[in-house]
């Protein structure tokens, strides 16, 4: 497993995140909205412990390199940050709220060479900040019902790539990698965290 292949699997992590949402001051009615810290924990105790998402199998990514389905793992570990807040977008009722979420949580997929070789590639952050974005739906008896719009990365701290079951000096060029491009580590896990997170609540909500 070659430069070549750490390349392919950075290409695999890679994908673009979110823009941010238009805010204007359209009125909205929330005098039946009532969203505090409870709301958010029944929430998120909702979610899988962890989801797997993308093509499922192994597919090609490079010429003797396959890597097959991705999978986030800690879901649930997430802490709410600060109070909740109500706003309008174009007449639509929103929620914004801020979550962190720290080592536990992870990205893997394995990979294999047609030499024979396998193992698996994950990401893991220190600490990361999101700003969830939600559409309050009509209420129901049980209460205020959010629905997942959209996440939105503010922070990432301590990023790194690890593979399993490779020779010492892919594992050494993937550290190196991950401490000289913040920046493009950054883009990495902002990516992969805001559609693993949207596909998360996709399955609590249908």
């Amino acid at each position: 497993m070659g430069f070549a292949k750490v390349v392919g699997l950075f290409a695999l992590l890679s994908s673009t995140h979110a823009a941010m949402l238009q805010r204007t001051d359209a009125p909205c009615d929330f005098s039946d909205v009532n969203v505090d810290d409870e709301v958010f924990s029944r929430l998120v105790a909702k979610l899988p412990e962890r989801i797997e998402y993308g093509p499922h199998g192994y597919r090609t990514l490079l010429p003797g390199l396959d890597v097959g389905g991705q999978t986030f793992e800690g879901l649930r570990n997430l802490r709410l940050l600060g109070s909740p807040i109500a706003y309008c977008s174009n007449g639509t009722r929103m929620v914004q709220a801020d979550f962190l979420s720290d080592f536990d949580t992870h990205f893997w997929a394995p990979w294999k060479t047609c030499s024979g070789d396998e193992g698996r590639v994950s990401m893991r952050c220190s600490l990361t900040r999101f700003t969830f974005l939600f559409r309050v739906l009509p209420a129901t008896p049980e209460g205020v019902k959010l629905e997942f719009d959209r996440a939105i990365p503010v922070s990432a701290l301590g990023i790194r790539l690890f593979v399993e079951g490779s020779a010492s000096g892919v594992r050494a060029t993937l550290e190196v990698l991950s401490a000289l491009l913040p920046a493009f580590m950054q883009e990495l896990w902002s990516g992969q965290y805001s559609q693993g997170i949207k596909e998360a609540f996709q399955t609590i909500e249908n």
